[in-house]
């Protein structure tokens, strides 16, 4: 498996749609893909973001391409607050690997006002493909190689349809919204299948988030 760096300045974002968001998040951190809405071509993604200086975080539904789905905790980082969310993200770069299988944006890639990182894996021929998107979105960009890496098996992207599409139907349903009432007994009756079977693929997809968090704290 390779390993492709993509890099823009953040002189280089400020000319960019990009300017929404860097002006209101001083910094954003991929930990991963939630779910990827093919029919609404958006992502459900968990990031990880600091504020700029007096910006809220119902802020962040002014950027034209996000919308904040769930706030899940935030910790204190060198004196900084650092909110973990889950966000939707409907912005054109999201589309360029929709359709790539062998390649992906994994955790720890990066876009704030100092400028973005994204870290790309898989097959040489899929990460072309990624590359060649992002450069037809904007030309401006360094790329560098690093050498092969295994598969870490945490990407988000490695759950099943089933799953995503049980956390789909939750999710518009408002199994995840604050004091809600629903229950996965009205989940899996909206979806003609057993309670248990919702119990299960919502428990793996929360396990699988879990560790994720875990991981970029530090503490598995």
């Amino acid at each position: 498996m390779r390993e492709v760096r993509v890099e823009y300045e953040g002189a280089t974002l400020m000319n960019t749609e990009f300017k929404e968001q860097i002006t209101r998040i001083s910094n954003m951190t991929f930990m991963g893909v939630v779910y990827r809405d093919y029919e609404n071509q958006c992502l459900h993604q968990m990031v990880e973001i600091e504020l700029a200086k007096g910006v809220q975080l119902s802020e962040i539904d002014e950027i034209p391409f996000l919308k904040l789905h769930q706030h899940i905790h935030m910790q204190i980082v060198g004196g900084k607050e650092i909110h973990c969310v889950i966000i939707r993200n409907t912005h054109e770069t999201i589309k360029i690997g929709g359709a790539v299988s062998d390649a992906y944006v994994v955790s720890g890639s990066k876009v704030g006002r100092t400028g973005s990182l994204l870290i790309l894996r898989g097959t040489p021929d899929g990460i072309t493909k990624i590359v060649n998107g992002f450069k037809k979105w904007n030309s401006r960009c360094k790329i560098s190689v690093v050498m092969p890496v295994e598969e870490n098996n945490l990407n988000g992207t490695d759950l099943t349809d089933k799953q995503l599409q049980v956390f789909n139907t939750a999710w518009e349903m408002g199994f995840y919204e604050k004091d809600s009432r629903i229950k996965t007994g009205e989940v899996a009756d909206a979806m003609g299948i057993a309670r248990v079977t919702v119990s299960g693929h919502l428990r793996h997809i929360e396990e699988k988030m879990a560790v994720l968090l875990a991981c970029k704290l530090g503490i598995y």
